[in-house]
């Protein structure tokens, strides 16, 4: 900074706060920006059912993609929360984790086939479209990850207060590292195929 120059000086933010002062000032430009945004909205949606036949199999590989990514997260944070509330199962112990993970993997992609299988059926006549098995099925598509993430985020938050959850069968040894007893007679642990907890 140049000697003898002072840094600029923010001025008081003097506008009134709460629900109604903001109300007043955002809703006339909403209200102003649903017109156009309808329109432009109209032509997308009438452009997509023009040309449906290019735009169906794009949707179906998005939605193989999407379910793919979405079944993953799902099972991979299933695991975990029986892997915490759970910790004696025999589906979370560590000699069983190649077989849960190859099963996992499985039941991930034929999901993600039935449900891009569902979609291209759906889109199938343009003039059957919108129909009520196809809103139904988009509306419970978005709510089931926000549910989800709800859940386990709460058996997180749950397993990270004091008492919540941890392994009993793992003590912390000297270092940080698990004692002896976390690992096999011979001196040999399993590799572990899954991400921690």
């Amino acid at each position: 900074m140049p000697f003898g120059r002072r840094p600029p000086t923010r001025l008081p933010d003097d506008r009134p706060r709460g629900v109604v002062p903001f109300l007043k000032r955002w809703t006339i430009p909403v209200i102003g920006a649903v017109t156009p945004v309808g329109l432009i909205v109209v032509n997308i949606a009438a452009f997509i059912v023009n040309h449906l036949a290019e735009f169906r199999w794009t949707i179906t590989v998005a939605a193989f993609v999407s379910s793919m990514m979405l079944n993953s997260w799902f099972a991979l944070n299933l695991y975990r929360v029986v892997q915490r509330r759970r910790p004696d199962h025999t589906l979370v112990q560590d000699r069983n984790q190649e077989m849960v993970l190859v099963g996992g993997v499985g039941v991930v992609i034929i999901a993600s086939f039935l449900a891009a299988l569902f979609c291209y059926l759906g889109l199938n006549d343009p003039k059957s479209l919108p129909n009520a098995p196809t809103f139904l099925s988009g509306a419970v598509a978005i709510a089931i990850p926000i549910v989800a993430q709800g859940f386990f985020g709460r058996s997180a938050r749950g397993a990270r207060r004091p008492g919540g959850g941890s392994d009993p069968r793992v003590t912390p040894g000297p270092r940080g590292t698990p004692s002896a007893g976390s690992q096999s007679q011979s001196g040999y642990t399993p590799p572990r195929y899954l991400p921690p907890s």
